[in-house]
């Protein structure tokens, strides 16, 4: 006895036992792909409660699969449906048309050795190009954050830090200082008149002279030093391991350099006033900032175009 006289003598038997096997999906279909029956195979494939009843099987499948159902009584099929998690899985099977019926016979097709290395190395290849470009779209935001970062930080007018940005650093340096019992120094500075600047030329000449006053600053001090712009007129220069004395010769030398330069459309000489202090272990923060302020109202008082320090 063959195969096919099985068929034609058992034919429910043999498909009521093809319809429990749960890796064969078996799907019969009108002749517009609406589902009439199917086995488990079909729900369990697809992740679902119930079997998909009365849906167009056309639905559950991805893309070009769809125009692989062809029209021929006996057809070799291919099929790509979407699975739990919007899984793509390949069926390989026949379909077989039964009167105005058609007859799916399904199994989840297997890759082969070979295309499953070949698949490997596509799937290997996107991954290099998807780290390759989310490798660029780090740098890229890397760039953005410390661009974000530095005008956060910056004066926008002069290019030096900005009171919020020196106040935080500020905090840091004298921790470091108390720590290691190293000498810190504070430099109030205000540029004299200003105001007279701003309504004699216009504030665009003030904004010069604020910018040229930065240059001259920013030329003589040394790396370590940090400079910036606490609003308006006023600067202020932290001298990481410099005592009293050391940071008085500084300003000076400043004060004189700043006295001493020509700045276009200005006739008068533009001059500047300096409050300097040195950080004490019995200071904090707020003392710290106070007291080189007092110093710098002192220089307005004595006349201006000074360096005045206050000791602790």
């Amino acid at each position: 006895m063959t195969i096919n006289s099985l068929f034609k003598k058992y034919p429910e038997l043999i498909f009521n036992s093809l319809s429990v096997l749960k890796n064969l999906i078996i799907v019969l279909v009108d002749e517009n792909y609406k589902i009439i029956d199917s086995n488990e195979g079909l729900k369990e494939i697809l992740g679902l409660e119930e079997k998909p009843l009365n849906s167009d099987l056309r639905n559950l499948l991805i893309g070009v699969s769809k125009e692989n159902l062809g029209q021929t009584s006996l057809d070799l099929i291919e099929l790509i449906l979407k699975g739990k998690d919007k899984m793509e899985i390949v069926l390989k099977g026949v379909r077989v048309k039964l009167e105005d019926k058609y007859l799916l016979i399904l199994e989840p097709y297997r890759l082969t050795y070979s295309e499953l290395i070949l698949k490997l190395s596509k799937l290997n290849e996107q991954l290099v190009n998807i780290t390759r470009e989310l490798a660029k779209k780090n740098v890229q935001l890397s760039e953005a954050l410390k661009t974000i970062k530095k005008i956060n930080n910056t004066d926008p007018l002069t290019g030096i830090l900005n009171r919020r940005a020196f106040l935080k650093i500020l905090k840091r340096e004298i921790s470091l200082a108390k720590r290691h019992n190293l000498p810190l120094s504070l430099v109030m500075i205000d540029i004299d008149y200003f105001k007279k600047i701003n309504d004699t030329y216009g504030h665009e000449t003030g904004d010069y002279v604020l910018k040229s006053i930065t240059k001259v600053i920013k030329k003589s001090i040394r790396q370590e030093d940090l400079f910036a712009r606490l609003g308006g007129e006023e600067f202020v220069l932290l001298l990481p391991h410099t005592n009293m004395e050391a940071a008085y010769k500084m300003s000076e030398r400043l004060r004189q350099t700043i006295e001493k330069r020509q700045f276009k459309r200005i006739r008068e000489k533009i001059t500047a006033s300096f409050g300097i202090t040195e950080f004490s272990p019995l200071d904090n923060f707020k003392l710290f900032l106070k007291r080189a302020d007092e110093a710098l109202y002192e220089a307005k008082k004595r006349g201006r175009n000074c360096c005045i320090c206050i000791y602790r």
